[in-house]
């Protein structure tokens, strides 16, 4: 009899449980679903820009430096032929160039730069304080590393992220897949979107 009890109390038990799942409480779907905290930068035009902006489209988003001797310039290149053989479809993709080296990277530098690579890109600065809370939240590490005479560079993270529209973490382009991988990854986001 006592076996009986306990099969039925798992029975009931799980009734319940899936009747909280099924009928319970729910999250609006059309509330954003940012995989990290909100933010508060400066466009390559000086323009005031937050996370909100970034929101009802994909996005690919890269962060680095402009004195970055070469993984910046690839990653940068290869957004940009991502960009190109995305033909029409890449109106749909925000492709996003994040410093973490704003002690030298102003709007002015950043407009410039992105600039040389494709008019499309989007590129961001602001404070110390608030590029270190960006990077903290998306797990973008950064380190500022002394070089002789006084000078410095910047250690970083190097792989693209991908954002879905509503703010949600998507994926990653990393630099050892080659260029049809990456682009496949691309088109899925934007299909998905």
């Amino acid at each position: 009899m006592a076996g009986w009890a306990a099969v039925a109390f798992v029975v009931v038990a799980v009734g319940v449980g899936w009747a909280v799942t099924n009928f319970g409480p729910q999250s609006r779907s059309n509330e954003p679903k940012p995989y990290a905290a909100a933010f508060s930068l400066v466009d390559q035009d000086g323009k005031p820009v937050t996370q909100a902006d970034f929101l009802g489209k994909p996005s690919a988003w890269f962060f680095g430096f402009t004195n970055c001797p070469d993984v910046c310039p690839t990653a940068l290149a290869e957004m940009s032929a991502i960009l190109e053989s995305l033909g029409d479809d890449a109106q749909k993709l925000q492709v996003v160039f994040v410093s973490v080296d704003p002690e030298r990277d102003t709007p002015e530098i950043l407009k410039d730069y992105a600039g040389y690579f494709d008019p499309r890109i989007v590129a961001l600065t602001g404070s110390q304080e608030n590029i270190s809370s960006m990077t903290k939240a998306r797990y973008i590490y950064s380190e500022k590393i002394p070089l002789e005479g006084g000078n410095y560079t910047m250690q970083h993270s190097a792989g693209v992220q991908l954002v879905a529209p509503d703010g949600g973490f998507w994926g990653t382009l990393d630099s050892e897949e080659n260029f049809d991988i990456r682009l496949g990854k691309v088109r899925r986001l934007i299909q998905g979107a």
